[in-house]
């Protein structure tokens, strides 16, 4: 059973059938002057439109890239690449963002940049007062995600926005809402942010897409030279299947009768239920404000580097972390966040995250396997410890 929704979810039959279609018939080059090109340039158009809709967006505001990751190393080289020598040095976001936002924030230190890391809270969010205690005159970035991935927590990205508005108004704000995407109601008007980061295979839609949204006025500089592709911001042939696939996902995700929260609600609660005074454990996090989604349990005395292959024989994929980083060893950042280095909760944790796919039998299920399995490790321990 699959419960890493988080890392990546199974593709809806519906995309594939579009994106076969289009490999099938549509097969020009949107950028040629002939009807074949044109065909593809009509679907391209179609679909930037759709997923501008989907967040409040003008067609001309979306810049489509390979997935999250690009959009995050867009967002931030993009905007800083095009910065004055007289601008400002000194860039502000979190010590819990994704892989794709934390190693181009190392990377600008190496290059005079000054970054400062807002830690966590215990609750998994961050503190707006040291927000606000961290801006300075010569602040040109701030990069803060909508939902965390290891936890779940919604950051106040509305707030956040209003704040540095009243302090610093020319100050660029970009968020990552990968994780946001398909349960966070996403109004770029609303939240004021100039940079937005997507991606297509978090929402049943094909790996290897997502989208920047770039608000008019804001100015970044592309990555990718030799093509003026995408308004100039991202040279190269445009993945018009792929493209097509994400627009069929949001359709997909926006149709009333497909509003998954509720139904992820009620599984992630039926998880909760389903442990609750079978084994020891504890939400890491606010169990409130947070996406529905995602899961983030503490075991106590139970390694997760031993519940999470465990559990994979028993038929249950969950993982410890970020897809990003979970191949590792390294301890969850998230969690060292908010916790502190030496707490229990960064070697004992898992994510379990919910997909519209599971039912709620399956749910029931899942935590039968999960209390056997730890029962199990735990007796293992025992019995090592006494011999």
């Amino acid at each position: 059973m699959y419960l890493d929704y988080a890392a990546t979810t199974p593709i809806h039959p519906s995309v594939l059938e579009t994106m076969f279609a289009v490999m099938e018939q549509e097969f020009g080059n949107p950028s040629s002057v002939h009807r074949f090109g044109r065909k593809a340039r009509y679907i391209l158009d179609s679909a930037k439109a759709t997923l501008a809709t989907s967040i409040g967006a003008k067609e001309n505001e979306i810049i489509m890239t390979s997935g999250g990751s690009e959009s995050n190393n867009l967002a931030i080289f993009g905007v800083i690449n095009q910065l004055p020598r007289n601008a400002g040095k000194h860039i502000i976001t979190t010590q819990i963002e994704h892989a794709s936002v934390k190693e181009p924030m190392s990377y600008l230190e190496t290059q005079g940049f000054e970054v400062t890391y807002l830690a966590a809270q215990a609750d998994g969010s961050i503190c707006l007062d040291v927000l606000q205690q961290a801006i300075r005159p010569d602040t040109v970035l701030l990069s803060i995600m909508m939902v965390n991935n290891e936890t779940g927590a919604i950051m106040p990205i509305k707030e956040i926005n209003a704040l540095i508005r009243k302090h610093h108004p020319t100050m660029i704000f970009h968020t990552d809402a990968v994780q946001a995407y398909e349960t966070q109601n996403i109004d770029v008007t609303e939240l004021g942010v100039d940079l937005l980061s997507t991606s297509a295979h978090k929402i049943s839609g094909p790996k290897g897409i997502g989208f920047l949204f770039k608000r008019q006025g804001c100015k970044i500089e592309s990555l990718v030279k030799g093509g003026e592709q995408e308004e100039n911001n991202r040279a190269g042939t445009e993945n018009i299947a792929g493209i097509a696939g994400f627009a069929c996902a949001v359709k997909i995700m926006q149709q009333p009768e497909n509003n998954v929260v509720p139904h992820i609600q009620a599984l992630r609660n039926t998880f909760l239920r389903g442990i609750a005074g079978q084994v020891a454990f504890e939400v890491n996090g606010s169990n409130t404000n947070k996406a529905p989604h995602i899961l983030n349990i503490w075991f106590p005395g139970i390694p997760s580097n031993l519940l999470v292959p465990h559990l994979d024989l028993a038929g249950i994929a969950i993982s410890a972390g970020s897809a990003c980083s979970s191949g590792s060893v390294q301890l969850s950042h998230v969690l060292v966040s908010m916790f502190g280095p030496e707490n229990p909760r960064n070697t004992e944790s898992i994510r379990i995250s919910f997909g519209p796919d599971l039912t709620i039998a399956d749910i029931e299920n899942a935590t039968k396997i999960l209390v056997r399995t730890i029962l199990k490790i735990q007796d293992l321990s025992q019995k090592e410890v006494s011999l």
